[in-house]
Order: structure tokens, then C-alpha cells, then sequence
């Protein structure tokens, strides 16, 4: 053999021993490691739990809004009054007018026909104190206090059939009516306020043209909000009618509080979740103010909260049981940031304190 040949032989040789040495080294540390299960040289903490009486809090995020928020909408033909005040701000009580149309036409309207009326009264008076005698007084004082300027009043009260047939042939009953009416339409062209609020939009300047169906401004209660909330359909089961709500805001200097007042009862198909409605009346609340806010739910019994990070599966546990991992199920409750609260456990169950990947069921270990 040739001095390079030799030197050849002798290299790959040498590759040889080092690949069988790497191989059997490689070989060594996987018994080791297998050695060290079988033989219990995993060590594992574990802690025991403690069951309580737990107040869940449900993260919730709305707009407020007001309970009482109305369209104002016209509901006849004119001219809106110079001299009503119609700005955004303004104040009213109930009652009060927000915006007066001029109705002049109408009210001349409305006192010719009264006067055929009253002329029609008299006209058939002679006969009803001839055929109707115990009537005559009731009339006879209608006719006296009747007034042009004021709401028609009440007819007296018929209850003989012949007198009240005699009537309805001189068309009493029709022109009482046809008043009555215009005395309602009347009344439309003063839009009144419907209760204490504040005009939040006006689409209407004074003395501008009005027509039927035209949209005049938006009237609210700037002292009763609701605030729409949506929760989970797993955390509903947890909010009652009645529940406080701790509510905040970056434009808020303190927290609000309020209440659960109407729960939905369907699932919002956009947002897979269930409609919660909560009441305030809290002054420094606006409408259409962005809020974020906690339910604080009833009270849970005898469960256990624990680090999400624990659950397996969606409701499973490691535990430690006579040297051994044993996976337990839970019934995991509900949600709470980084922790979970569950039921299914006792305070003699030890939850294993730090997870490692090759953790399974039933694998024994020595237990601090």
C-alpha cells in the first residue's frame, strides 16, 4: 500500500470512530432523559385551591343615549313665527311651546263656523224648551256662557232617544264635531313640548315656509340616558335586571354608576352577542358620549379563580395525584382578563404551578 493510500485509510478511520462516538453519545442522553421519567426524577409544584364567593365583572363598552329623544315634525302647511325662539340649546318645559306656525286662516276659520253654530242653537232653543222641557235649562245655560274666543265646551248630556234624534236632525252633532275637529287642528300649529328638555338640532329658520311631514329639529332629556351594551351570550346567563354598572370615560372626572334595566333576548347576527340596556341619570353624561363600563353580577358560590394560562382543552386541568399528573375537567364559568372562574374542583385538588409540554396524563413525578 502507498504512503497516500495510508494516509487515506488512516482519515477515514478516524471519520468512522467520530461518527460511531457521536451516534452512541446521542444514543446515552436520550436514556438519561427516558431513564429520568421512568425513574421519578421530574420534580412538580403544586398549590391548592380555595373555594369563594365570587362577583363576576363583565367588561362592557356603548353609546349613550337619551330615554327620551323625540323627531319634531310638522303636521301642517304655514309659516313659522318671527318671534319663536327655535335654537339649539334652548330649554323648555313641558308644555311650553318649542315652535309656533301662524294659523290666523284657521282661526278665523274656526270662529265663523262657532258663529253658525251658535245661531244654529238658538234657532232650535224655542223648540227644545216646547218639547224638551227638563232640557231646556242645560241649553239655555249652554247658549249664555258661549264663547268665541274659547275651546267649545262639552253638549249638555242627552239621554232621551226622541231628543237626541231631534238633535242630530238639526245637525247639532255634526257642526259640535266639525268644531271639535278644527279646534284640533288647531292645536297643531303650536308644537309643544312633550316634557322638560333641550333642542339638540334645528332644521328651521323663523319666519321660513312649513310644510306637512318636514322635519323641524330634535328635541331630548338631557337628565335620563340608556346606554347599549352588548355581552356574550356565554356571560348573559350572568347579568340580571337590576345589576350595578360602575361606568367611565376618558371625559369623565369620576366614575358613574347605573343599572341593568332590559336584557335582549336574541343574538345580534353582525356581533354574535346579546343586547344589554342600562339606565343612568347622571348629569355629566352627554348624548352620543362613548363609554366604557363593568357589570358587577351576583354573587357565585363555592368556585375558584384561577390563571387562564391553566386551562387545557377549554376545561381541562393538570393536577397532582399520589406522584402521578392527572387531567382533570372543570366547568370553566366565565372569563376574567388573564384569569378564569371555574366550579369542578375541591380544596384538596393540587393544581400543578407551571406547565411544560411533555406534561400527560398520568405520568409520574415527585411532588415537593
Amino acid at each position: 500500500m502507498s504512503k497516500k493510500n495510508r494516509i487515506l485509510f488512516t482519515f477515514i478511520s478516524l471519520m468512522i470512530i467520530v461518527v460511531i462516538l457521536i451516534v452512541n453519545n446521542r444514543i446515552n442522553n436520550k436514556s438519561k432523559v427516558e431513564s429520568n421519567f421512568d425513574n421519578k426524577e421530574e420534580v412538580i409544584n403544586c398549590f391548592n385551591i380555595k373555594l369563594t364567593d365570587t362577583q363576576p365583572i363583565i367588561d362592557i363598552s356603548g353609546r349613550v343615549k337619551s330615554t327620551q329623544k323625540i323627531n319634531i315634525i310638522s303636521e301642517v302647511n304655514g309659516v313659522s313665527n318671527a318671534s319663536s325662539i327655535f335654537e339649539v340649546g334652548e330649554f323648555f318645559k313641558k308644555g311650553q311651546v318649542l315652535i309656533s306656525i301662524d294659523d290666523s286662516d284657521l282661526l278665523l276659520n274656526l270662529k265663523s263656523v262657532k258663529s253658525q253654530f251658535l245661531a244654529l242653537l238658538l234657532n232650535i232653543y224655542p223648540e227644545i224648551k216646547m218639547d224638551f222641557p227638563s232640557l231646556a235649562s242645560n241649553f239655555d245655560v249652554y247658549i249664555t256662557n258661549f264663547n268665541m274666543n274659547s275651546v267649545l265646551p262639552k253638549l249638555p248630556e242627552v239621554r232621551n232617544t226622541k231628543a237626541k234624534n231631534f238633535l242630530a236632525s238639526r245637525q247639532i252633532y255634526a257642526n259640535y264635531y266639525s268644531i271639535k275637529s278644527l279646534e284640533k287642528n288647531l292645536e297643531k300649529f303650536k308644537i309643544r313640548a312633550p316634557f322638560d328638555g333641550v333642542l339638540t338640532k334645528t332644521f328651521v329658520d323663523p319666519g321660513s315656509n312649513i310644510i306637512v311631514g318636514q322635519p323641524l329639529g330634535e328635541y331630548l332629556d338631557p337628565t335620563s340616558f340608556e346606554i347599549n351594551a352588548s355581552v356574550s351570550p356565554n356571560e348573559i346567563r350572568f347579568v340580571k335586571v337590576g345589576n350595578s354598572v360602575i361606568i367611565n370615560s376618558n371625559d369623565l372626572d369620576n366614575n358613574i354608576f347605573g343599572k341593568v334595566s332590559r336584557i335582549g333576548s336574541h343574538v345580534n347576527e353582525m356581533t354574535q352577542s346579546i343586547d344589554v340596556f342600562i339606565s343612568t341619570s347622571d348629569v355629566n353624561l352627554k348624548d352620543g358620549m362613548f363609554i366604557n363600563g363593568e357589570i358587577i353580577c351576583d354573587s357565585l358560590e363555592n368556585v375558584s379563580k384561577i390563571d387562564r394560562a391553566k386551562i387545557l382543552n377549554n376545561n381541562e386541568i393538570f393536577t397532582i395525584d399520589n406522584n402521578s399528573l392527572k387531567v382533570k375537567k372543570i366547568d370553566v364559568l366565565l372569563n376574567q382578563n388573564d384569569s378564569v372562574i371555574i366550579r369542578g374542583l375541591s380544596q384538596k385538588d393540587c393544581i400543578v404551578e407551571q406547565y411544560r409540554n411533555y406534561y400527560y396524563d398520568g405520568m409520574s413525578i415527585k411532588n415537593k
